[in-house]
Formats: C-alpha cells, structure tokens, sequence
C-alpha cells in the first residue's frame, strides 16, 4: 500500500532512517528499491518533509496535559526513550505549501503505571522533571480510543475542552475540576 506515488520528492520511494524488526522485514528492505535509506538530517528535515502534499505524521505519547503539550521520551524525570523525529516529522507535515499535511498524536486514553495502577494519559499538568517534546502548537490532532480532539488553532480553553472529552471516562471529573479551577467556569 505504501508505494509513495502521490509524492512530489523522492517519488515512488519509501525513505526511512532506520530501520528494526523481524527477518522478514530485513528480507524485504534488502536491495528493494523502492526502499531509500536517508541520513537523519535529511529524512527528519521539517523542509525536506514539506516538499511532499498531505504528509500526515503520527506519532505516540507518554502524556498530554490540558494545553496540549506533548510529553514522549520521558515519565516524570525518568528518561526511557529520545523523540526521534517526532517534532520534525510533525512540523514538515503541516508546513508544506498545500497546508493539507496533519500532526496527529494517537494514543491510549490510560495505562498501566508501574505499581499496575490505572492512569491518565491526558493530564492537567505534565509530571514534574517531563521533557516536552512538542509544544502546544505543533499538535493539530489527538486521537484515543475515546474519540478525536480538533487542536490546532484553538484556545486555552478549547483545548482542554477538546482533550477532556477524549480522555478515559474514569478520569474526566478530575479533569473537569481542574478545568473549572484553571478557567473559572463550569464545564457543562
């Protein structure tokens, strides 16, 4: 299905900079041509990226807090992984000149913590010592088993809104609480 037809750089090619997996997969990328391996600094190129119409990235997430501030490499001030091309990927996506191209962050609303206690994804504040690893404004979507929140060009306020009705019911009137603090306004 990837095939890269539709692009305007590199046509017909599948650029990566890395790639890690089964033998199958090796097997596959082996001599393919379709398959193009690029430097860093050119396959996560935000204006290498733009080249190409309707790039959409998505990517993953350890948290979001209300504003919509990405947290990926990082739980609390435990470092477990880097960002990779997150930001970049993101940021070539929406920047090419069609402004077709979106920044979507698919994640689960909760997760097991280490103990095997049920929490929120979606939070009213990063945890203390995070890395943001994408700020509030490159992230046009967010996506959870619970629904999609609409970001890009929104408020504050909107934003917290959007991301609330996407977050695990079990968490949502916590979330509403701080909301109504943080606004000084009723949610409903």
């Amino acid at each position: 299905v990837i095939n890269g037809k539709r692009k305007q750089r590199d046509v017909c090619k599948v650029c990566v900079t890395f790639l890690m997996g089964t033998k199958k997969l090796y097997k596959y990328v082996d001599n393919n041509p379709i398959i193009n391996m690029l430097p860093v600094d050119v396959c996560n190129n935000p204006a290498v990226i733009s080249e190409n119409d309707n790039v959409v990235s998505i990517n993953s997430c350890v948290q979001i807090d209300l504003m919509g501030q990405v947290v990926s490499a990082s739980i609390g001030e435990y470092q477990f992984s880097g960002v990779g091309g997150q930001p970049s990927l993101t940021r070539g996506a929406t920047m090419a000149p069609d402004r077709k191209g979106k920044g979507i962050i698919a994640m689960t609303a909760s997760v097991p913590d280490f103990s095997g206690k049920l929490v929120s994804k979606i939070t009213p504040f990063i945890a203390h010592g995070a890395e943001v690893s994408m700020t509030r404004e490159d992230v046009s979507y967010v996506v959870t088993e619970f629904g999609i929140a609409k970001l890009k060009g929104k408020s504050l306020e909107d934003r917290a809104r959007e991301l609330i009705a996407i977050a695990d019911p079990k968490f949502q009137d916590e979330l509403i609480e701080e909301y109504e603090k943080r606004f000084k306004k009723r949610f409903h």
